[in-house]
């Protein structure tokens, strides 16, 4: 039997192999050092990661904020609802006791229901702005109509107060 003796592309074909794990030798201990490129994608892992935390507890306190305001104008919905049902009765009654003529009640009890049809629209847009993503314009114009509301509410206590003195 002839001894086998290796071929000339088996032998260049070894030494390629053996080549290329020499290099991916290399390359892992190249980025295992320090400051190679595992530390580098650690280290930038670890700024992805602060950023990203960050960026969670500034949307949580947003959030809270928002729950808050929401929470808040529901309040004032309410209370400027409790308020306009008893200006109603009040109305009711000093008509009863003819404190006030047919036309100043009902000249009084349409813009009683204007005010309450308007806090009802702007209880609507409360609850809906709790599943809404915030905007500026659109809260500044809620709040501006519940001010307006107040004051419109205020303006009927006024009269109201006028007519049960008389």
């Amino acid at each position: 039997m002839k001894p086998l003796r290796p071929t000339p592309l088996l032998a260049a074909l070894a030494l390629l192999l053996s080549g290329c794990a020499a290099n991916t030798y290399l390359d892992a201990k190249r980025n295992t050092a320090a400051g190679g490129q595992q530390e580098r994608d650690i280290a930038a892992a670890k700024t992805d990661l602060a950023t990203a935390q960050a960026q969670n507890t500034s949307l949580q306190d947003q959030k809270l904020q928002r729950e808050r305001e929401i929470e808040r104008n529901n309040r004032r919905i309410r209370a400027l609802e409790a308020d306009l049902k008893k200006q109603d009765a009040a109305l009711a009654s000093a008509l009863k006791a003819k404190q006030v003529s047919q036309a100043r009640y009902n000249e009084l009890k349409k813009e009683m229901d204007a005010v309450k049809a308007e806090t009802q629209s702007v209880d609507l847009q409360n609850k809906g702005d709790a599943f809404a993503a915030p905007d500026a314009k659109a809260d500044a114009a809620k709040e501006a109509r519940l001010k307006e509301l107040e004051r419109r509410k205020k303006e009927l206590e006024a009269a109201l107060a006028g007519l049960t003195k008389s």
